[in-house]
């Protein structure tokens, strides 16, 4: 059975009007943790915002809801895509909500290397849908979503089919981005997109490398965002 979570909440009426500047306050702050700690530890490491998990990101701050139309919609059974989507929902001010496996992933479930692993099996099995603890329980105050999923086997894992099948995005924008070592963009998101239809607006895709900092990602993040139909 799958359960269903709130993003936020509407902001109430009452709310003082410092509420808005102080959003933008930690907005701009968790911009800042991102790419001043990506660079501390590219110089002192070799690590960076994709691959590393030194940002430290479940003690970084979450920025009140925007309600600019935007959601960065993310799975990261590691750090790695994780870092990507704060950078992104940093820069374009917007909320994050996390898939999570009902069942989490262990290292030896991503040992990519090992076809008894069980992300090397459900992506052999056409199948497969992993369950998720937690979907959105409202997503109509978003007109944007961004969607991020790592690499495997060249494909969006199918935890991702399990979201799209499950959450209605008529009439919305999605952008896809994903994370890898090495493997490209390349038809990654043409499950995602098959499911989600022709009431869906789906944007060109694009791949963040390893090595990317927090700078380059949001400014990949504006270049989404802004692309032509």
């Amino acid at each position: 059975m799958i359960r269903f979570s709130c993003i936020g909440k509407e902001p109430e009426a009452e709310k003082k009007e410092g509420d808005g500047n102080m959003k933008k306050i930690l907005v701009i702050l968790l911009s800042l943790m991102l790419v001043c700690g990506c660079a501390f530890a590219e110089e002192s490491a070799g690590e960076d915002a994709v691959s590393s998990a030194t940002l430290k990101i479940d003690k970084l701050p979450k920025a009140e809801a925007q309600d600019n139309g935007i959601l960065v919609v993310y799975f990261s059974p590691d750090d790695t895509t994780r870092a990507a989507a704060y950078a992104i929902a940093a820069g374009l001010n917007a909320d994050l909500f996390e898939i999570e496996a009902e069942e989490p992933y262990t290292k030896d479930d991503l040992n990519y290397y090992d076809s008894k692993a069980r992300s090397m099996q459900e992506m052999r099995d056409g199948n497969a849908r992993p369950v998720i603890a937690a979907l959105p329980e409202d997503l109509s105050r978003y007109d944007t979503i961004l969607l991020g999923y790592p690499i495997w086997g060249g494909q969006a894992p199918k935890i991702m089919l399990t979201f799209m099948e499950n959450v209605d995005l008529s009439g919305k924008t999605v952008i896809p981005f994903c994370t890898s070592n090495s493997s490209a963009f390349g038809s990654s998101d043409k499950d995602l997109k098959k499911q989600a239809g022709d009431s869906v607006s789906w944007k060109k895709g694009t791949r963040i490398r390893k090595g990317a900092t927090a700078e380059e990602i949001i400014e990949m993040a504006g270049d989404l965002l802004n692309q032509e139909e």
